[in-house]
């Protein structure tokens, strides 16, 4: 990865409410990687009042405390009918910026817009987001490809293509997820047929331990480096002392997957009892919602007592 894109600087909601985020500046700096700084200002809101100083001057700050920044970005999902607003907006915006490098992210719906021409004229780069495009969907590979396509048709400049790394919850309780399988076809096909303008790849977002709607990074570096995405899930029965075997789950494999929905056990069963969202059925654990868990992960699910136990799942 050739540079970090950071947040730094929101327009939240409707009301525009300004939030400066949390940035730890030294790791940034210790990191030696370039670094883009980040303004979110929310698509529904007009952008009359609002400022990209108010991300360069984070931006300035950085580089005075030495990160290697490259420029700022803008990521504002505004409807195609605003695009022409958009352009005027940030037309005289870069005029300001002085040699701030500036790029915009975009969607794939404004490829059809006759303002578009305008508004990629403007920033020194453009980053097209093929994810969470069109509700319910995140991400799948066909439709991805033909974002970029038309995209690349539309403009006929260079673009960086923004890929998903995560997975959502949405409001009626509906999961939806990038799958690595899913990516990494869409990598493949761009290795086998590549689009012209694609200038590389953007990944959204890193993960971290204590994001667990992210790929872990061993998930992220084997789509990368195009490895084997087979999952290797692994159950076992632990001794817990005093009669009780745990009953676990490792993922040992080189992707974040998700667990078996039903674990089967064998043997003299006495108790059987599940956690972490999975209940007995018969000698069986049973998820209607199983768990993903993360390389190296490892999970009880649930515990048993009895003789010549054994599992026999999934």
């Amino acid at each position: 990865m050739s540079a970090l894109r950071v947040l730094a600087r929101e327009r939240s909601g409707p009301a525009r409410i300004p939030v400066d985020v949390a940035v730890d500046v030294e790791a940034l700096a210790r990191s030696g990687r370039e670094v883009v700084a980040v303004m979110r200002v929310d698509g529904t809101a007009p952008l009359e009042g609002i400022s990209l100083q108010e991300v360069a001057t984070h931006a300035r700050a950085w580089r005075a405390r030495g990160v290697r920044v490259r420029g700022i970005e803008l990521d504002h999902d505004c409807a195609t009918a605003a695009l022409a607003d958009y352009a005027d907006w940030l037309a005289r915006e870069r005029t300001a910026l002085g040699e701030m490098a500036l790029s915009i992210t975009a969607l794939p719906t404004w490829s059809t817009s006759p303002a578009l021409a305008r508004l990629v004229s403007v920033p020194d780069g453009i980053v097209l987001q093929v994810h969470a495009v069109r509700a319910p969907t995140l991400f799948t590979p066909e439709e991805a490809r033909g974002f970029t396509e038309a995209w690349a048709r539309a403009t006929g400049r260079p673009f960086l293509v923004a890929l998903p790394t995560y997975r959502v919850r949405l409001r009626e309780g509906t999961r939806l997820s990038a799958e690595p399988r899913d990516v990494a076809r869409f990598l493949a096909g761009l290795r086998e047929r590549p689009v012209e303008g694609v200038a590389g790849i953007i990944w959204f977002r890193l993960g971290h331990r204590g994001d667990p709607d992210a790929w872990s990074l061993p998930t992220l570096a084997a789509v990368v480096r195009g490895e084997s995405l087979a999952p290797r899930l692994v159950p076992r029965l632990v001794d817990a002392g005093g009669g009780t075997l745990d009953i676990v789950i490792e993922n040992t494999g080189r992707v974040d997957a998700e667990a078996p929905a039903r674990l089967s056990l064998s043997g003299n069963l006495e108790v059987l009892d599940g956690v972490g969202g999975y209940s007995p059925q018969g000698t069986s654990l049973v998820a209607r919602m199983p768990p993903r868990l993360r390389v190296g992960e490892r999970r009880v699910i649930g515990f048993v007592r009895g003789t010549e136990v054994t599992l026999a799942a999934p």
